[in-house]
């Protein structure tokens, strides 16, 4: 729907935004609720189900998330990105193509507006994404996440020698 509902001040019904979606998940700590009402009409045309990927597309664009649903929303100013059974689509792949430096710079160069940029509905539906054979996205996504692994031991290791090094700082300076 385009009419903004009205907002409850507790007791509702989680509607999340483009503010609501950062850093590869959904905020639900600042989050305008609605009623059941207003949920049900919004989820009539834009059902968020688990799996499918919300993004951005007001102020901060990009930075999609795959839903882990487990709490009713709905969705307002976000694009949101289903995925059929027998998608020759893995959502994993997609989140990551949508996230990648590429897109980004894509979706900024296309992006309308002065003070707050954005992108429409029109331009995401009309986007053409590279889809190679279901097993050579498995095969993407599982390199992409073994990485990502590793990034993180670093940066465990990273943060355990760093706890060493202040502590031999502060016994050579007696704290």
């Amino acid at each position: 729907t385009h009419e903004s509902p009205k907002y409850l001040q507790d007791n509702g019904y989680p509607l999340i935004t483009s503010k609501n979606v950062k850093n590869g998940y959904i905020d639900f700590t600042d989050v305008n609720l609605i009623s059941k009402e207003d949920l049900d009409k919004i989820n009539e045309r834009s059902l968020v189900e688990d799996g499918d990927i919300i993004m951005p597309m007001i102020g901060t664009i990009g930075n999609p998330v795959i839903v882990k649903k487990d709490r009713e929303f709905a969705i307002k100013n976000v694009a949101l990105i289903k995925f059929i059974s027998n998608s020759k689509a893995i959502n994993q792949f997609v989140k990551e193509l949508l996230d990648s430096d590429a897109f980004n710079r894509h979706y900024q160069n296309q992006s309308s507006g002065s003070t707050q940029k954005f992108i429409s509905l029109g331009f995401i539906r009309s986007m053409q994404i590279p889809l190679p054979p279901t097993e050579v996205q498995g095969e993407i996504v599982a390199k992409i996440e073994a990485e990502r692994k590793m990034v993180e031991g670093c940066r465990e290791l990273i943060a355990i020698y760093e706890a060493k090094i202040k502590r031999v700082i502060d016994k050579v300076w007696g704290e």
